[in-house]
């Protein structure tokens, strides 16, 4: 089922009016009201109760330019280990409406962002891709934004596809809470467009992702996503600690198991609910029915408000027990974490982050090898 996300207007960037890309997408959104010549800079100063703002935000498509990098190493902690994630920084903020949504204490606008100046970020890539000579570069497009909830209108991953052509040591990972896998349908080399779900139970869709397709929804487009040849992986982040924990998240992998071959699986994450200090007040304005705040949190070495360890470890250990039991081969590595909590659930930490970086681009040249396509 492919769920239509709406975009009641549209607010163009003074100077990007007439920029083909920006004509496109326009083409794509008729019969709402455009507002062109937007001064950026007073429309961010105007918005000064940002929580107030994001309901109708996130139906607000501002289409401006970045006058910054495009690709950006993924924000990881000096003493927690990191994959070196590369992140399109292409767009900022969704359609979805997650409690939980870092992006509504970084943001300092409301409405979802995407930049206008195409050609200056495929130019970025493709110097940067020729520089990297065979190695594997893993980048990705959900760290800012949902990467298929708008692919349809803004059709990202469509620009991308040219160049993963072009390098073929370069592997997109699209993360998304949504279903929309017909809007990549026939891109290729589709090989090398990993598609990853993140997996909650539905129980938590439903209170704590407004907008994000059920649980039922994402693991039966991820079974045809596979069918099709496109490898698949998941994202268990955050885990939710709540009363009854265990049975509800052993059913979300009971169901995964049952949804797709786990023994294709690129990889699957699992990382801890956590949270900078700041969205608390936003949450709890925003979401004043969520419950998610109301557990035991400490502040962690990256200044971010976490569960205790042992409650983490916990949850840690249950998870991979269960996904083991699914596939005794899963690949399964955790995020942001320390050594000590990687040994205490896994049994073994990557030297450093390289090292982790190391293994995850293994696993993509090992499934690519069996496939024959490397």
């Amino acid at each position: 089922m492919i769920r239509n996300y709406i975009i009641n207007k549209a607010l163009i960037e003074s100077g990007c009016e007439e920029l083909p890309y920006v004509k496109e997408v326009l083409s794509r959104l008729s019969g709402i009201p455009i507002e062109t010549g937007v001064n950026v800079k007073s429309l961010v100063s105007q918005a000064t109760d940002i929580a107030s703002l994001f309901n109708e935000g996130k139906k607000t498509l501002l289409l401006m330019k970045n006058r910054g990098k495009f690709l950006k190493l993924c924000p990881g902690t000096s003493s927690h280990l990191c994959c070196l994630y590369q992140v399109l920084h292409h767009a900022a903020g969704c359609p979805l409406d997650c409690s939980y949504c870092i992006l509504q204490a970084y943001l300092n606008n409301p409405n979802i962002v995407y930049y206008a100046n195409v050609d200056d970020m495929t130019e970025e890539l493709r110097e940067r891709f020729s520089k990297i000579q065979g190695e594997i570069f893993r980048l990705g497009t959900g760290e800012y934004t949902d990467s298929l909830a708008l692919e349809s209108i803004m059709q990202t991953t469509h620009r991308l596809a040219p160049i993963l052509h072009e390098f073929p040591g370069v592997f997109l990972e699209l993360k998304t809470k949504t279903v929309d896998i017909e809007a990549i349908r026939g891109l290729e080399p589709r090989e090398r467009m990993i598609l990853a779900w993140s997996l909650n139970p539905d129980r938590l869709i439903q209170k704590e992702e407004i907008g994000a397709a059920p649980l039922g929804e994402r693991l039966n487009a991820a079974s045809i996503a596979q069918s099709r040849g496109h490898p698949v992986a998941f994202h268990f982040d955050p885990l939710l600690f709540f009363e009854g924990w265990e049975e509800a998240y052993r059913q979300v992998v009971r169901q995964l198991s049952e949804a797709v071959d786990i023994s294709r699986v690129f990889w699957i994450s699992l990382g801890s609910f956590r949270f900078p200090p700041p969205l608390k007040p936003v949450i709890q304005k925003r979401f004043p029915d969520s419950r998610i705040l109301y557990e035991e949190f400490i502040p962690g070495e990256d200044g971010k408000m976490r569960y205790f360890k042992p409650l983490r470890i916990g949850m840690y250990r249950n998870m991979v027990k269960w996904l083991k039991e699914a596939h005794p081969d899963v690949f399964i590595y955790l995020c942001m974490e320390r050594a000590d909590v990687w040994d205490a659930s896994l049994g073994f930490h990557p030297k450093n982050n390289l090292d982790l970086k190391r293994m995850l681009d293994e696993r993509c040249i090992s499934l690519q090898a069996k496939r024959g396509r490397i």
